[in-house]
């Protein structure tokens, strides 16, 4: 598959947003069986993290099925297609294959340069619906939403952007009407055209190193979420100067695996600098040695929750908790 867009063509090598292929070096595509398709998505999406064999068995086996031979099976189909090397003493499985090679991971990045333009162009736009080939989530896949987190909230985005252009412009898109039969029981709504006006969607800002992913998927796609996984990262926002229009931030405490860093202190330090108005929660699974009115006073946090670094249990109750937070803010 190639698409043109501004003038770049990118030549994917894994295409997951439909029934997951594999670009061959002739140029031609291998379509996957339904489970090693799954498998191959889960490990995309995971970008240079990978996924723990615990976490792939979970969640593409049933408990009935479920084993380290079927493992061991599908892992070495897997790499009749694609390059995943075998992982050191409790590793994690990584596919090797550069970001942009990845069609739902280069709509994701794509998609922000093109909303972030004051005025979106038909033809990227055209471009970005002509990825989609069919529902990566559907009933057949066997991957848990929350792995399509950042995904389907980019979906969203660029309907909703379409949706708000000009009904010249919107007809004038050749992609729209194939892209919005990929998701019948959504489209719906997508299609009227007299569109009501509504509020802007509120923004939360997640850092943490672990389960950036998995907090905003907590939210359910209640609000627009941008994700931060290091201090590095954080310190290219700011000094790029990052505009921060978030309505609510929340920052774990450590942002090293070795868990003896308060990179997330430097993170609440800043937000308190520069926007001193907005909500912030300092979130931790061990919290430092002080009652928790210390810490709120001495980071200046609005409040401090607990947490589990595992993205299968219930982390908090999130979305009650950020809602009541961005609500007394708006007071």
């Amino acid at each position: 598959m190639s698409c043109e867009i501004a003038g770049l063509i990118a030549d994917f090598e894994v295409s997951i947003l439909g029934r997951a292929q594999v670009r061959r070096q002739d140029g031609t595509w291998a379509k996957l069986p339904p489970l090693i398709g799954d498998m191959l998505a889960a490990l995309a999406l995971a970008g240079e993290a990978g996924r723990p064999k615990e976490w792939l068995l979970e969640a593409l086996w049933s408990n009935d099925n479920r084993s380290d031979n079927a493992f061991a099976q599908a892992i070495m189909k897997l790499r009749n297609y694609v390059t995943v090397p075998k992982p050191g003493a409790k590793g994690n499985y990584i596919l090797h294959v550069a970001e942009k090679r990845v069609d739902a991971l280069f709509f994701c990045d794509r998609l922000k340069e093109v909303v972030a333009k004051s005025e979106q162009s038909v033809a990227e736009l055209d471009a970005l619906l002509a990825l989609w080939r069919d529902s990566p989530w559907s009933d057949r896949s066997r991957l848990r939403a929350s792995a399509w987190a950042d995904v389907r909230s980019a979906r969203d985005k660029l309907v909703d952007v379409v949706r708000g252009l000009p009904g010249e412009q919107r007809s004038a898109l050749t992609s729209w009407n194939r892209f919005c039969e990929t998701f019948p029981s959504e489209s719906g709504g997508w299609r009227s055209q007299d569109r009501l006006p509504s509020p802007p969607r509120k923004r939360v800002l997640v850092v943490d190193d672990k389960i950036a992913s998995e907090l905003i998927a907590a939210f359910g796609g209640g609000y627009d979420c941008d994700k931060v996984t290091s201090l590095g990262q954080w310190s290219a926002m700011i000094k790029g100067g990052h505009a921060l229009d978030y309505d609510c931030a929340l920052v774990d405490l450590h942002l090293k695996d070795s868990m003896t860093d308060a990179g997330g202190e430097i993170v609440l330090q800043d937000l308190k600098r520069l926007r001193p108005d907005m909500p912030t929660v300092l979130m931790s699974a061990e919290l430092p040695f002080e009652d928790w009115h210390s810490i709120r006073k001495r980071l200046g946090v609005s409040t401090v929750i607990a947490k589990h670094n595992d993205e299968n249990k219930t982390v908090v109750p999130l979305y009650q908790t950020v809602a009541k937070l961005i609500s007394e803010a708006g007071r």
